[in-house]
């Protein structure tokens, strides 16, 4: 299943919600922002589409970076993801980057807070800045930690699950 065919689902069940209101987003000038800004009773919350599992959930470095700063920022942002062999549908969140050598905190304040935002360290000045570094998490040892929030037969029971939750709880952790 593509992303564009994942969203004209979505599109199609919003409709026939009163206190939902989905847009797509199309953005070829911010790098890494999520597919479509959703509300659902008052809250606002953004959705990566993926038509297909990958490494850290088909989640580019770009995207990553994006999810991260949002999350650390208080924002909601979920992945989802269709499930072929399973016959629906896979909610996920993003949590941060862990290490195999660091706790989780101090290894998200000190690694990745160099390599977020429009900082020009001096032994950086003609790196790209915007993005996580394309280190082979095996050396470096940071991974992204994403934890499945929902998973459900079909779009609208799992959007029903997901509303559930976002009236009963301000964090998703």
């Amino acid at each position: 299943m593509n992303e564009s065919y994942l969203w004209k689902k979505i599109n199609n069940l919003q409709k026939k919600q009163r206190l939902w209101h989905f847009t797509r987003i199309e953005s070829a000038t911010v790098r890494g922002i999520p597919d479509v800004n959703c509300i659902i009773d008052g809250k606002e919350f953004w959705l990566e589409l993926k038509g297909n599992v990958g490494k850290n959930l088909g989640l580019s470095n770009y995207q990553i970076n994006w999810h991260y700063k949002h999350y650390h920022c208080g924002g909601l942002v979920f992945i989802l993801l269709p499930c072929i062999k399973e016959r629906g549908f896979k909610l996920f969140r993003f949590l941060g980057l862990g290490s195999r050598d660091e706790d989780q905190e101090s290894c998200n304040h000190n690694h990745i807070r160099n390599h977020i935002g429009n900082h020009t360290p001096n032994h950086m000045r003609n790196h790209n800045h915007n993005h996580i570094h394309n280190h082979n998490t095996r050396t470096v040892g940071h991974e992204p930690i994403f934890k499945l929030i929902i998973s459900a037969d079909t779009l609208e029971k799992l959007f029903t699950a997901l509303c559930k939750k976002l009236r009963s709880a301000s964090n998703f952790e």
